[in-house]
Formats: structure tokens, C-alpha cells, sequence
């Protein structure tokens, strides 16, 4: 990819809260902000794309989400289902039974324990919606876009080197072994790589290179198209 202009930034979710990889003025800088400080982490961005929910039903699955599951065939099991807006709102903190209960009501079935853990996130980046420069994005979908291929889990250490090689040949202007150096120290090098494969999406979206893999995605209740971008 040739060198982008512009204020981009590509974010992960961590344990400290988010990491964004973040492309300002031409050169690579790392942020980090706490869960409920997502507004703040990408208040001068031009293009945000992050690796979270955004938009949320009603009742009923996301589309984007069953496509993405398609889309990676056999790692299929690295995308969550997101649930509808009311079972995201109970949180991890509501009994598991009333949040079971619920989700089958709006879904038919039940979350995962997963899903419910990232409720607060979610509802981080939903507090900043509509904004037409928020962008979801999978990184899996992004490293099976450059590589050609869906790669090794990211637990294995293969899988962290096809991510780096795939990074270094997607983004030749990026030294991503220099990146990774200077990475937040409490950042998990998984969750940076996904920062950087967000990236790599907001600046195709940036060039006008990058693709949807919805057709017709589904608004939400607050004027949000649930869709991802690759």
C-alpha cells in the first residue's frame, strides 16, 4: 500500500480499555485510552475503524456478523455474535440467567459469556453513534484480505508471524517490527497486531480501496448500518 495521508486511526479493545494504531501526518503513533474514553481516542480522526459492534439490533442476529463467520469458513469461531441492544445493555454484571433468558426471547438462543464481557465497549462505541467516521471492522476478515488466505490462530506463534509478514508487505511505508517495539508496554502483542490490521482497513477506506461485505446492511434503531469494512 502507498503511503496515505490523512488522520486515520485503527483500534483494538485490551485489557487496559483501547489501543489505537494511529496514522497522523504520516508517521505511526500509539494511543491508548480507557473504556469510556472512546470519544476522546478518536476525537481528531478523520476514519476510525475498530474491532467492536457497531450498531446493534433490536431483536435478532446481525447480518454482518453471520457474513464475516462465512466469509472465514473454518475460523468461523472468531467471530462473536453480537446481541440485540437490550441483552448489551444487562451487561456481564446482570445474572447470567436473566441474560440467558433474554437473549433467547430476541434471538432464540442463548450469548455467550463472551459477547456479554465486551458489553461495556460496546456500549462505548455506541455512545458516539451515529458518526459516519466510525467504521467496524473484523482483523481476521483484514490479514484474510492481504494474506489471500485465513491465517494460523493468532495464539500460535505462526499465526503472530504470518500477521507480522502480512503487515510488512501490506503496509511497505510501516516499519511494523519498529511499531511493535514501541507499542503500549501493557498491550498484548495479539491486540496490537489487530490495532494495525485496523489500520490497514482505514487507510484503504481513506484511498477508496476498501470493500463492504454487506450489499444491503440493516440499520439500526439510531440511523447506524451494521456493517463491516475490509
Amino acid at each position: 500500500m502507498a503511503a496515505t495521508a490523512g488522520r486515520l486511526i485503527g483500534i483494538d479493545g485490551y485489557r487496559g480499555g483501547w489501543v489505537g494504531a494511529a496514522w497522523f501526518d504520516g508517521r505511526l503513533e500509539w494511543r491508548t485510552a480507557r473504556v469510556g474514553s472512546f470519544s476522546d481516542l478518536i476525537a481528531d480522526a478523520e476514519w476510525a475503524c475498530v474491532d467492536m459492534p457497531v450498531g446493534l439490533t433490536d431483536r435478532g442476529w446481525r447480518a454482518c456478523d453471520v457474513r464475516a463467520k462465512e466469509l472465514l469458513g473454518t475460523a468461523r469461531s472468531r467471530v462473536f455474535m453480537t446481541p440485540p441492544r437490550a441483552v448489551v445493555d444487562l451487561g456481564l454484571s446482570a445474572p447470567n440467567v436473566d441474560a440467558q433468558r433474554l437473549a433467547r426471547e430476541l434471538t432464540g438462543q442463548g450469548v455467550s459469556r463472551q459477547a456479554l464481557a465486551l458489553s461495556s465497549r460496546i456500549l462505548d462505541v455506541d455512545s458516539c453513534l451515529p458518526d459516519s467516521r466510525i467504521l467496524e471492522v473484523h482483523p481476521e476478515l483484514s490479514f484474510q484480505r492481504m494474506a489471500g488466505r485465513v491465517l494460523p490462530s493468532k495464539k500460535e506463534a505462526r499465526g503472530i508471524a504470518c500477521r507480522i509478514e502480512s503487515l510488512l508487505s501490506s503496509m511497505t511505508d510501516v516499519d511494523t517490527l519498529a511499531a511493535l517495539q514501541c507499542a503500549p508496554p501493557d498491550a498484548p502483542i495479539d491486540d496490537c497486531l489487530d490495532a494495525l490490521a485496523a489500520l490497514w482497513t482505514a487507510r484503504r477506506h481513506a484511498q477508496g480501496q476498501s470493500t463492504a461485505i454487506l450489499e444491503d446492511p440493516d440499520i439500526d434503531a439510531r440511523g447506524t448500518a451494521m456493517q463491516m469494512a475490509i
